[in-house]
């Protein structure tokens, strides 16, 4: 698949990027000398496999990672400890330490819907976790439905997942698109009434919380692409960007009830994120410009077998 869509392999931007030559802005890397785009970051369905498999709702996936190839053959075969340690050596050399990428996908695709229900699986576990650790002051979040809109946006994506089966899979995956912005909604909301209170923001509720919307997010553009409805998820991946902007900004290290050093971390990944956000959609524009079809583009992402992340060469 590489053959027909014009892919490069990430480490030989490194380089250009240890240099100043090359400067990453999202998943968008630019000619630090023209300002003009040269590529487009892009994680392959490799990269979102390896994540599955040491999946936690922390907010540095990287860390695992890491550990994962320090547990040795052991645990993995020596095909997926050399995709690891290229994985690391990508985020790390793109300066992506802080592997937003997990929460909200690089370029425009998840790669993967099974990774994402895994992900949402970890998530209602860490919710029971969240909920026996704090018994008092709980209630108010139960009684929110946050359960039961947990439940029903992984059965969206579970619909999505099997719409390829599907004699239209295109009207399933926009009927998911839909129904998906109305979770993303209730997750938002959710979040503006956590900022809006008065003193420090509960950590593991805010981090719980943005991963659910950034997660829904990810998907409504996933399903839009194969849809093949271009325009539509270049639009919308847009106004996320906005949206995360006007949000992610407004948290700082010192607005949780934990320790500034402890929030640190997440507040990395929530500026990841936002910066991942606001290049999407020019890696839309390409391909809609540029007459690639949503589809194609993401089956040759999925069929990848040897490389986590890819590089879509504009020029």
């Amino acid at each position: 698949m590489l053959s027909q869509i014009l892919f490069d392999v990430p480490l030989r931007y490194v380089g250009g990027i240890a240099a100043g030559e090359v400067v990453r802005y999202g998943a968008i890397l630019k000619d630090a000398g023209t300002g003009r785009i040269i590529g487009h970051l892009q994680e392959s369905g490799i990269a979102q496999s390896l994540l599955s498999q040491v999946l936690s709702s922390g907010p540095t996936p990287l860390g695992l990672v890491s550990s994962a190839i320090n547990a040795g053959a052991s645990t993995y075969t020596a095909i997926q400890m050399r995709q690891l340690k290229e994985m690391v050596g990508a985020l790390q050399g793109l300066q992506l330490a802080t592997l937003g990428v997990s929460l909200v996908g690089v370029g425009v695709s998840v790669a993967g819907f099974m990774y994402m229900r895994k992900r949402f699986n970890s998530l209602d576990s860490r919710l029971d976790e969240l909920r026996d650790a704090m018994k008092e002051g709980f209630e108010n979040l139960e009684k929110s439905g946050l359960r039961q809109q947990m439940s029903r946006t992984k059965s969206l994506v579970q619909r999505a997942e099997l719409a390829k089966s599907m004699i239209d899979p295109q009207k399933e995956y926009r009927e998911v698109a839909a129904h998906l912005a109305d979770q993303a909604a209730y997750f938002e909301g959710e979040i503006v009434f956590q900022l809006s209170g008065k003193g420090p923001i509960s950590h593991d509720k805010f981090w719980l919380l943005s991963q659910l919307w950034m997660l829904c997010n990810s998907v409504r553009i996933d399903c839009l692409i194969r849809a093949n409805e271009l325009l539509n998820a270049q639009r919308l991946s847009e106004k996320i960007a906005l949206e995360y902007q006007s949000l992610f900004e407004r948290v700082g290290p010192g607005s949780f009830d934990v320790d500034p050093s402890g929030s640190m971390a997440t507040v990395r990944v929530l500026r990841d994120a936002t910066d991942s956000a606001g290049s999407k959609p020019f890696l839309l524009d390409y391909l809609r410009t540029s007459r690639v079809e949503g589809p194609a583009y993401i089956e040759s992402l999925e069929v990848e077998e040897s490389r986590p992340f890819l590089v879509l060469v504009t020029g």
